[in-house]
């Protein structure tokens, strides 16, 4: 659906006059992508709003969204699952997370940031398949996954120290969203690679 939508938009940019013919492709990826984070971010807020978790939800997007550009990960195959596994996340994170009691909630920031910084530390940056990445690129991805994964669980342990629990859960979170996608990617990369 999405992609019919975008490259009749793009259709319509030619016929228009607005763009040339021979990018008729390129603005109807461009379409495509535009429209699928359009989207997605409409679901991120509608369930933020419904579950009256905005704040949480900005923080934990942002953390998760800071990690992923360099850390890399796992990518749904379409745009319906990609849709699918943000509200599935969304609805585990908004009623979840969100409301871990505030006494065991220290437990949870400090185990979630102890799964995720090894795994980001040891497998980080996860490439795309479709993306192939240069040795240069992967050492400078790796080297900002690593300060940023690093600089974040001191965040996570200064927060619980400073008695802004629930904060350091949240960002804990998006550090523990971004592992588990960037061990994903490993794994089903590693599956793909080996058909080939």
């Amino acid at each position: 659906m999405i992609s019919k939508l975008a490259k009749s938009i793009a259709h319509f940019f030619v016929v228009q006059n607005i763009t040339e013919e021979s990018k008729e492709v390129i603005y109807a990826y461009g379409m495509e992508l535009l429209i699928s984070d359009v989207l997605n971010t409409i679901i991120v807020l509608l369930i933020a709003l419904f579950s009256h978790t905005l704040p949480a939800v900005v923080v934990f997007i942002a953390v998760f969204m800071g990690l992923r550009q360099f850390v890399g990960g796992f990518h749904a195959n379409s745009h319906l699952s990609c849709m699918f596994t943000l509200v599935m996340v969304m609805m585990v994170f908004s009623y979840g997370i969100c409301n871990v009691s505030g006494h065991i909630t220290p437990i949870f920031s400090i185990s979630f940031i102890m799964i995720a910084l090894p795994i980001i530390l040891c497998i980080a940056p996860v490439p795309h398949p479709n993306k192939p990445m240069s040795e240069e690129k992967s050492v400078k991805l790796r080297k900002r996954s690593c300060i940023l994964a690093v600089t974040l669980s001191v965040v996570t342990i200064a927060l619980l120290v400073f008695q802004y629990q629930k904060l350091s859960l949240y960002v804990s979170s998006g550090m523990l969203l971004s592992a588990i996608m960037a061990l994903l990617g490993h794994f089903l990369n590693r599956g793909d690679n080996s058909k080939r």
